[in-house]
């Protein structure tokens, strides 16, 4: 199984930062196992499929990170910035510092060429969805930009959403752009 480069940006965060994630973890999805004496890492996934009372709650009291992916039930940035309190809340609820969780974003993200080449591809995406009969537009949840504006959307959803991190998944041909896309990210930090 092929997996796509992962790209991290973090917002400037007012408080400390969950523990770091392995490297593997962000590139692989596989990390090696934790020897019986360190503490295990707990991630949770929300999407539609597990957005729930129940999943929030328990991702408050025990994740160590939480991934948000935007679905039909999180098909904008107001409904993720809403998560992101209900989680503070949820943390707050069991007396955790809000510094031992690390919500992160996934975005889908497509790297053009320049301004032009980026309507264009949104609206091909647009275009593609109207057709899909989906109960929301993804393509609305996309980043479609050339590099350096790429990195700058990236850092301003992480601070309108709320969240600690932005994960861009770089899909098809725009994959090879992960050196670019990654300087970019360190020259916007």
């Amino acid at each position: 199984m092929r997996t796509l480069p992962t790209l991290t940006h973090a917002r400037p965060a007012t408080h400390q930062p969950a523990e770091a994630l392995p490297d593997a973890r962000l590139t692989a999805g596989a990390a090696a196992p934790a020897p019986d004496a360190a503490r295990r890492h707990v991630e949770f996934v929300l999407d539609d499929a597990s957005l729930n009372p129940t999943t929030l709650a328990l991702a408050g009291a025990r994740a160590d990170v939480v991934r948000i992916r935007f679905s039909a039930a999180l098909s904008s940035q107001p409904a993720v910035r809403a998560l992101v309190a209900m989680l503070d809340d949820e943390v707050a609820a069991v007396g955790r510092a809000r510094d031992e969780l690390r919500v992160v974003l996934e975005v889908e993200a497509v790297v053009a060429d320049d301004e032009a080449d980026a309507a264009r591809r949104r609206a091909n995406l647009a275009y593609t969805a109207a057709f899909s009969h989906a109960a929301w537009s993804p393509e609305s949840t996309w980043l479609v930009a050339p590099v350096e504006r790429l990195a700058k959307e990236a850092t301003a959803l992480a601070r309108r959403t709320g969240v600690d991190a932005v994960h861009l998944h770089l899909t098809g041909p725009s994959a090879a752009h992960v050196d670019r896309v990654t300087a970019a990210l360190h020259r916007t930090a």
